[in-house]
């Protein structure tokens, strides 16, 4: 098959070798021990008349390097068993959405399984004679039957006023057949996995972050007095796709004025006014992985003594956490840093308290396949962890507003500044926005 022929397969800029997933997966198998069925679904197909391009589940993706949805992970690791469940391809549907691919030892072999299998029940023809060929849902039935079997899949907590996921659907209906087996939550050795990085993992992440650069720059160069937030967004959006990357981390931000206050503001519907400051905060998404930096720019070219001296108090709370980054803290460690950098500051609001009081927020977060990865605050620093370096200080009743960000990867000995080459003080930024 022509390899420029859309099969399911290709939203991802870039992939890593089968191998790869294939070593995930079986760190998995290892952490759950045997005796286990590691089940893991893919993320749902779009409709017909669904607008926008599939994503897949980000751990999904992380075990498998796959795209096609709805399919189904298995890995029984006592029996070194693993296979990939697929839909049968349905030709009505790929006139929609381009070919897809389906069970078979081709696609066995393309996406490095060592086999894929239909998920509905099927028939082969062995001499002469028709034989049946169990569902996927036939096989786990069988398998969970056997003494002492456990099932290990996603089952995060559910407040008991919220109706249930479809994971949560599919265990109680298979435990109303089979009742003996045991079910467990595979979330967090998931989620340790995820945490440390390995080499393949970096490489992409350093082409989403160099992507975000573009971004960025083609922000600075664009912001002026009368340019819409919405025309700022366009050129980063622009200079993302000319970078390769194949999508947005997270809905950009782009705030000026009183909007650079809101955090997570992302409507994008205001127009650059003369002495206010933007909020920049995008993303870029290549090979599945996100890039996140925000920086902040004076609309008119320049700062006013006041901005200037905001910004240069946020800059020093970001250069005293980087400081701090090495293996054993915690986020929430770095986070205190930043925040005693504030609030010991000669700098004050018009109550005439420290400025520590409008920085409202966690100094930043795990950095990976999605833009907040799994981790929080709590686990300590170890090298391949990516984490993000956020401060910033919020002052709505001044309309000012500064975050300064870079994303880091932990070191042995420290951290690396993984978005260096993006201008972070006040002077390269003013020339970064002349350039």
């Amino acid at each position: 098959m022509d390899d420029r022929i859309f099969r399911g397969g290709n939203y991802a800029a870039e992939l890593q070798p089968p191998e790869a997933y294939r070593e995930r997966r079986w760190r998995l198998a290892e952490a759950v021990g045997p005796g286990t069925i590691v089940v893991w679904g893919a993320g749902d197909e779009r409709g017909y008349g669904d607008v926008g391009t599939f994503r897949q589940d980000p751990t999904f993706f992380y075990l498998t390097g796959v795209e096609l949805p709805n399919a189904i992970l298995v890995l029984r690791p006592q029996e070194e068993y693993e296979a990939l469940f697929l839909p049968a391809r349905n030709e009505a549907l790929e006139r929609w959405t381009g070919p897809k691919w389906g069970p078979g030892e081709e696609t066995a072999q393309a996406l490095g399984f060592d086999r894929v299998l239909a998920i509905e029940a099927t028939e082969v023809e062995i001499d002469a004679r028709r034989r049946p060929v169990e569902s996927f849902e036939g096989r786990l039935q069988g398998w969970l039957a056997e003494p002492g079997a456990a099932l290990w899949t996603m089952l995060p907590p559910v407040a008991t006023t919220s109706e249930l996921p479809p994971t949560h659907r599919f265990v109680t209906r298979l435990r109303e057949r089979v009742p003996t087996f045991a079910v467990h939550d595979i979330s967090d050795h998931v989620d340790r996995l995820r945490l440390i990085k390995d080499a393949g993992e970096i490489a992409l992440m350093r082409k989403a972050i160099g992507a975000t650069i573009s971004g960025q720059r083609a922000a600075a160069r664009r912001i002026g007095p009368g340019v819409t937030e919405k025309a700022i967004e366009g050129v980063v959006f622009a200079a993302f796709a000319e970078a390769g990357a194949e999508g947005l981390a997270f809905p950009s931000i782009v705030g000026t004025g009183f909007n650079a206050t809101v955090l997570h503001y992302d409507q994008n519907v205001g127009t650059c006014a003369e002495g206010e400051l933007v909020v920049v905060d995008v993303g870029a998404r290549y090979g599945y992985y996100c890039g996140d930096l925000t920086r902040t720019f004076p609309v008119g070219g320049a700062f006013t003594d006041r901005q200037l001296a905001v910004y240069k108090l946020v800059l020093a709370a970001h250069d005293a956490a980087a400081a701090a980054i090495r293996p054993g803290v915690k986020i929430a460690d770095l986070r205190k840093v930043a925040y005693e950098t504030m609030n010991g500051s000669d700098l004050r609001d018009g109550d005439g308290e420290p400025l520590g009081r409008y920085f409202i927020h966690g100094l930043g977060h795990f950095l990976g396949l999605e833009a907040h990865d799994s981790g929080g605050e709590g686990p300590k620093l170890a090298p391949g962890m990516v984490i993000t370096n956020e401060p910033g200080i919020y002052i709505p009743q001044e309309g000012l507003g500064v975050r300064i960000e870079n994303d880091f990867l932990v070191t042995a000995d420290g951290a690396e500044n993984l978005s260096g080459d993006l201008p972070i003080s006040p002077d390269d930024v003013l020339a970064m926005m002349k350039s």
